[in-house]
């Protein structure tokens, strides 16, 4: 099976980690329920204050889809002012069936 793999790692500014794990919440509810999305977490770092958002989806255009969905945009504009800097990495993958 293929799929796309997203890390969007998410550093908050100083104090601001728990806003963006509060503004998270309804992206990541309405995003679960999407077409094409196979897994959406968000996981906070051990060794500092950043945040992952591990996204597996079907194919390029679900994530597209997803990226113009309005429960996306609204987080981006919501969290934009607790957020320092942001690094995404996008991955085409294929299951290894070991």
């Amino acid at each position: 099976m293929d799929f796309i793999v997203v890390l969007a790692k998410v550093y908050p500014k100083n104090g601001c980690r728990d806003s963006v794990i509060e503004i998270a919440q309804e992206l990541i509810e309405k995003t679960l329920d999407e077409d094409g999305n196979i897994d959406y977490q968000l996981l906070k770092s051990l060794n500092d204050d950043s945040l992952t958002f591990v996204e597996k989806w079907e194919t390029l255009d679900a994530l597209k889809k997803h990226m113009a969905s309005p429960h996306f945009q609204t987080f981006g504009s919501e969290s934009e002012d607790f957020i320092e800097n942001m690094e995404i990495q996008v991955i085409g993958a294929e299951e290894l069936n070991l």
